[in-house]
């Protein structure tokens, strides 16, 4: 028997780097720019396996009713294009086939192929493979099998998994096993951090594994400090494509993307992480990172070997026939990969960009600690505009950091030290951080101490770096006669030392473990400012994404309406304040409140990188979006996993909650706050021993930070030291999610840094699951 030729239907074809204006119409009726000039010979029954020339197998994604996105990419170790044909079927077997058609895999993408098909009926199974014909013999990758989204009046349940970060530097991808034990999903959400974009980062990724990537291109690498604490990420094009081809061949990410169509958004390690547009945050604000072309680079790699459809978020009609291409109105900063499903009558999905279109974060790495940001009479006016009472704002400033204006005669001394300190300290600062001769970072230290050095500037903060540089100078020195500066009876305000900022470059204080009672009001300020500048401090998203999901939403008919983040709405607080310490315990009858540092009681911002960094932005956007509409939010990046219910919606009544996911096998959350909350005391210089048991109660401490009457989101579940992925089932009457999770640790090894691909069966029996349902507005555990 010989295959026969079929009509292929509308099927568009992604070709990285290239646009081509014609169109498929038919098998025979014009060419195009990848098609093969001539058509191989029919295709025989005997058709051999050819897995190894599709060494990364087949992918599909972004399902709708009558179409779905299909990708391969094949390796024959040849540089010119190579013909492939598609083949799609209703069977498994091939024997009704609804696709045959020939394509070029261009070398120019890498060799990748990404074709939409399209005019498929909802709500079915197809099976696609790819064919590449050598010789007289015909190779076939591995089959998948994909499924396109039910019609969106069809009255359905539907069943879905969502994952995120999946590092695989020195760890496994055991969780999947999760997802391959439920064959009955209809798709997989994809929250972001798919790839990681270093290979060795020793404050997370752990190196000397046989899970290990060396990029060949090291001209174009991008090195990430000096010395020993050097590190490389990817910078060229060919650096991030050497990310995915090697992620993608592991063969349980292959058997998930072989079974299952994936809906996929980015968050930052596919491009550079705790990005903002297209800066990189890897040296603190010691050096400028703005990278656009890298920026362009990750985005080029992840359209050529994500399934996720980019040209159709651009497009304001339905999808036209032809060839799909990537060029520069695809990419940053045109970039735009927000966009929705519909599945069913049930089940209406927005996917998100947070990455793309954010703003800095409000506290810059490099801020000075010392520089005020908010003098008494700025800050006492604004909390009165706010309409607090003048008894309680003269209470809030009591709290704040005592100031001097340095530039005052009387502190000429100090002014002149403080130069010549802080110069000194820049300079090892830089050095420490950026590949700098010894002249050029004495130049910029004194540069930037010149700079910081001025002004009203916070005493408190003064003081301990003058009492560390006289500890260090020899006795004649000038320094040591200088009496500490006055901390009572001067004017106070908000410094960055004020927010937890102690250091000059560095991520704690300004997008981690930040004091949240004065980053409120001092992000609330910078709000007040820009708005009255005709601008905002805005969020993840902007205006033109916020616009839209509030009109996707607002015009939902869908009995479900969910919102895919790649990271978190989920509130992360600690709170050692002092409020709470009076009372005697830090966890009720547990933890005794003595044991903190008197630093350290304060209320913290777990992490401000993710939706807590933007506290007005968040109020206001789950208020008038997701609490208003009732929608659920679908969480990542964190590598933790929560359950929070949000304040009901003023206006409708309705309530959102927010499920966030832990991680596939990124390090968790919990063993990243011990790390830095040991930073944190060094700092401080007191460490306590009894501290030492407080990681134990990290969850705890989250859980009851948000049960203060001035916290409006509700944490009710927090796992900080699990990794894990959530499975979700909608019907007509309720919503179920169960997170598939596994303890971060098993008999003091990571569960994630072995290998349980050859024995599934004793993964899954480690496996726990955390089961919720949300019904008629209401949130129960199960």
């Amino acid at each position: 028997m010989v295959y026969n030729r079929r009509k292929f239907i509308k099927t568009l074809v992604i070709s990285a780097g290239a646009v081509v204006s014609s169109s498929l119409v038919g098998c025979g009726g014009s060419s195009s720019a990848n098609k093969s000039e001539t058509d191989p010979a029919p295709v025989t029954p005997s058709i051999l396996d050819g897995s190894e020339y599709f060494p990364q197998s087949v992918v599909s994604g972004d399902p709708r009713p009558d179409s779905v996105i299909l990708w391969t990419r094949i390796d024959t170790g040849t540089e010119a294009d190579i013909p492939l044909m598609l083949q799609v079927a209703t069977d498994e077997a091939f024997n009704t086939l609804v696709v045959e058609e020939n394509f070029d895999a261009l070398a120019s993408s890498d060799h990748c192929l990404k074709i939409r098909v399209t005019e498929l009926k909802p709500g079915q199974h197809y099976y696609y493979r790819f064919i590449y014909q050598s010789g007289s013999s015909n190779y076939a990758s591995r089959t998948g099998r994909t499924k396109t989204a039910p019609a969106i009046d069809a009255d359905t349940n539907v069943k879905f998994a969502y994952v995120s970060c999946q590092d695989y530097i020195g760890r496994y991808y055991n969780n999947y096993l999760s997802i391959l034990d439920n064959d009955d999903l209809d798709f997989i959400i994809h929250l972001g951090d798919y790839i990681y974009e270093t290979t060795g980062d020793a404050l997370f990724q752990n190196t000397g594994s046989e899970r290990s990537i060396t990029f060949t291109d090291q001209e174009g690498v991008l090195t990430v400090g000096v010395g020993e604490s050097a590190t490389q990420a990817a910078n060229s094009l060919d650096n991030y494509r050497q990310l995915y081809k090697t992620y993608r061949t592991d063969e349980l990410l292959q058997k998930v993307h072989e079974r299952f169509p994936m809906i996929a958004i980015w968050d930052d390690h596919e491009f550079s992480d705790d990005s903002w547009g297209d800066h990189a945050t890897y040296l603190d604000g010691a050096a400028d990172e703005q990278q656009t072309q890298r920026r362009k680079n990750s985005e080029i790699a992840y359209f050529e070997y994500m399934p996720i459809d980019h040209q159709q978020p651009h497009l304001a009609d339905d999808l036209p026939a032809g060839l799909l291409g990537i060029d520069d109105s695809h990419l940053y900063p045109n970039t735009r990969i927000y966009r929705d499903f519909h599945f069913g009558k049930h089940l209406h999905l927005a996917m998100t960009d947070f990455r793309t279109n954010r703003p800095d974060h409000i506290i810059p790495e490099d801020a000075f600690p010392g520089g005020v940001e908010m003098d008494q009479a700025s800050l006492s006016s604004f909390l009165l505009a706010s309409g607090m009472p003048q008894a309680m704002v003269d209470g809030v400033v009591a709290q704040m950091s005592p100031y001097v204006d340095i530039d005052d005669a009387a502190y000429a001394p100090y002014k002149a030290a403080f130069v010549e300190v802080f110069t000194g300290l820049y300079m090892q600062e830089l050095m420490a951080r950026i590949d700098i001769t010894q002249a050029d970072a004495l130049a910029q230290g004194q540069q930037r101490a010149v700079t910081v050095v001025q002004g009203k500037l916070a005493t408190s903060y003064l003081n301990q770096v003058l009492a560390g540089a006289q500890e260090s100078l020899p006795a004649e020195h000038a320094i040591q006669q200088l009496p500490a500066l006055p901390e009572t009876g001067v004017e106070q305000g908000i410094a960055f030392y004020t927010l937890g900022k102690t250091s000059l470059f560095n991520y704690l204080g300004s997008r981690y473990f930040v004091i949240k009672d004065t980053y409120d009001i001092y992000a609330g300020y910078k709000e007040n400012i820009a708005q009255l500048q005709g601008t905002s401090v805005q969020g993840g998203f902007d205006d033109a994404q916020t616009d839209w999901l509030r009109q996707t939403f607002a015009t939902s008919s869908s009995t479900w309406k969910m919102l895919g983040s790649s990271v978190s709405f989920t509130p992360l607080i600690f709170d050692l304040s002092a409020s709470r310490a009076d009372s005697g315990t830090l966890i009720e009858g547990v933890l005794d409140s003595d044991i903190v540092p008197a630093a350290l009681k304060q209320r913290f911002y777990l992490e401000a990188d993710q939706w807590d960094g933007f506290p007005q932005y968040k109020s206001t956007f789950v208020e008038d979006v997701l609490s208003q509409f009732g929608v659920i939010s679908l969480g990542g990046d964190v590598h933790s996993c929560y359950v929070t219910e949000h304040k009901a919606s003023s206006v409708t009544g309705n309530k959102s909650f927010n499920f966030t996911t832990s991680s596939v096998s990124s390090g968790t959350f919990g063993s990243f706050l011990e790390y830095g909350m040991n930073q944190v005391l060094a700092q401080t210089g007191e460490v306590s021993p009894a501290l030492s048991s407080l990681p134990v109660y990290f969850d705890t401490l989250a859980e009851s930070a948000t049960k203060r009457d001035d916290i409006s989101d509700d944490l009710v579940f927090s796992r900080m030291w699990e990794h894990g992925v959530a499975i979700v089932e909608v019907s007509a009457d309720e919503m179920l999610v169960s997170f598939h999770n596994v303890n971060s640790k098993l008999k003091n090894a990571g569960i994630v840094e072995r290998s349980y691909y050859n024995n599934p069966e004793d993964f899954l029996a480690l496996v726990h699951q955390h089961k919720f349902r949300v019904a008629n507005g209401e949130l129960e555990e199960l």
